[in-house]
């Protein structure tokens, strides 16, 4: 191979890895915040989601609520030794359709996650979020930051904010 080929050679082998590369870009993120990272065990513990189409094309943000819940993010929910909360028992869900245009974002709606798990214990406890791309699970799924909730004894309440 001359040295003129080769470079040509590199250099289609050298674009076809970015094109592929931004092919592979998460279409959407997903941003989590608590309010509350610090509640009073047996309180309600209420985390905000906020989706961001990445894209330049519609991006599905349709939900499947129960409650306050929404049962389209996969929720990975640990203790402060890294175990796994146990889910709870839930409600049926009501489906809600949406769609995200290319640089738009949903907003900031409050998830009551203590609809499915327990935080009565006194802990530290880390959520995140995880969504599919798509209806198919083979085409992977976006995780969200982590984010920390510190759940106190009820004896232990910090004093009332004015």
């Amino acid at each position: 191979m001359k040295s003129g080929e080769l470079l040509l050679a590199c250099m289609i082998s050298a674009s076809t890895s970015v094109a592929i590369a931004q092919t592979a870009k998460d279409p959407f993120s997903i941003t989590i915040s608590a309010d509350k990272p610090t509640v009073v065990a047996g309180s309600r513990v209420y985390i905000r989601i906020k989706l961001t189409n990445m894209s330049d094309h519609v991006v599905d943000c349709s939900s499947a609520m129960v409650g306050a819940f929404d049962r389209r993010y996969l929720y990975d929910v640990l203790d402060e030794n890294g175990k796994s909360m146990i889910k709870t028992d839930i409600d049926p869900e009501r489906y809600q359709f949406c769609n995200l245009d290319p640089g738009e974002s949903t907003g900031n709606g409050e998830r009551l996650i203590r609809w499915l798990y327990d935080f009565t214990k006194p802990g530290t406890y880390t959520v995140q979020l995880s969504r599919f791309i798509g209806n198919d699970e083979k085409q992977g799924a976006v995780k969200s930051n982590t984010i920390t909730i510190t759940v106190i004894p009820a004896d232990n309440q910090p004093p009332a904010q004015p």
